[in-house]
């Protein structure tokens, strides 16, 4: 009876916290017509890509950047709007642009080897890292590691992953991941791997702290976090949601037609 008891406990408390939404207050409601969100910078410019063409748009003023030998952008790295970096996965190159999106450098990995390896790298996922370096998993060793321009040399930070990558970021100072049985993962600049945990089902991810990640499930939005193993709705009223974004507290939903601004603030 007791065993019971305490399992009922147990399942409303589970409950409970999957029932808790985090409250947001609106911001601003924005028309945009793009094919995808990018994000937003700490000063307030937002990018899309529309036509495979990356734009910056604030008050108006519209800066384009299109490299139309190099196909599709993959991801964009905005950790730093001074160095901005754009992921084009079929042709295994990086464009680096300024806050102008003038083109400060490129890397076609099919005609890099780094000097301490005998393969070019073939890159699955790329972000910026400290140092002018960029964080790079490598699917001819299936290893995440740091590229260093510089130095033309690349050197992996993780063992082979066991399985496939589902979903990435980064940012200065880490490598997170999820692979396919939904393991989270997280690696620093010295190598050090810790598994975080499990997370739910998602189709996109983007981590908040060391210990919480909001995801996106369909058209719904979600808080994970690990140390209540709690996941809770973000309160967002949009009927359709094809990406998200956060940064310092505001977090940006775009519909496919709208950009719209809330302020959130994320429990502990």
């Amino acid at each position: 009876m007791k065993k019971l008891l305490l399992l009922l406990i147990l399942v409303s408390g589970i409950a409970s916290a999957q029932e808790l939404s985090v409250p947001v207050k609106l911001l601003t409601d924005t028309e945009a017509a793009a094919d995808r969100y990018a994000g937003r910078d700490q000063f307030g410019w937002h990018y899309t890509i529309a036509n495979n063409e990356f734009r910056k748009q604030k008050d108006g003023v519209t800066v384009r950047y299109k490299a139309v030998s190099l196909g599709t952008i993959y991801r964009v790295d905005l950790q730093n709007p001074l160095q901005i970096v754009l992921f084009y996965k079929k042709f295994n190159t990086v464009v680096m642009l300024d806050n102008q999106l003038n083109e400060t450098a490129r890397f076609d990995f099919n005609d890099i080897i780094p000097q301490n390896r005998q393969l070019p790298i073939v890159a699955e996922a790329v972000g910026l890292a400290s140092q002018n370096r960029l964080w790079l998993y490598d699917m001819n060793t299936q290893q995440a590691g740091l590229y260093d321009p510089a130095a033309r040399t690349f050197k992996s930070v993780t063992p082979p992953f066991n399985q496939q990558l589902k979903a990435y970021y980064s940012d200065y100072n880490y490598f997170y991941w999820a692979d396919d049985s939904l393991n989270y993962y997280a690696v620093n600049l010295f190598g050090k791997v810790t598994n975080i945990g499990t997370l739910p089902e998602f189709d996109r991810m983007q981590p908040v702290s060391a210990t919480q990640v909001l995801l996106q499930k369909g058209n719904t939005l979600y808080l994970y976090s690990f140390g209540k193993n709690s996941l809770q709705k973000v309160e967002t009223v949009e009927k359709t949601s094809t990406d998200f974004f956060y940064t310092a507290q505001i977090l940006t939903i775009f519909t496919g037609t709208h950009i719209i601004e809330y302020n959130i603030t994320l429990p502990e």
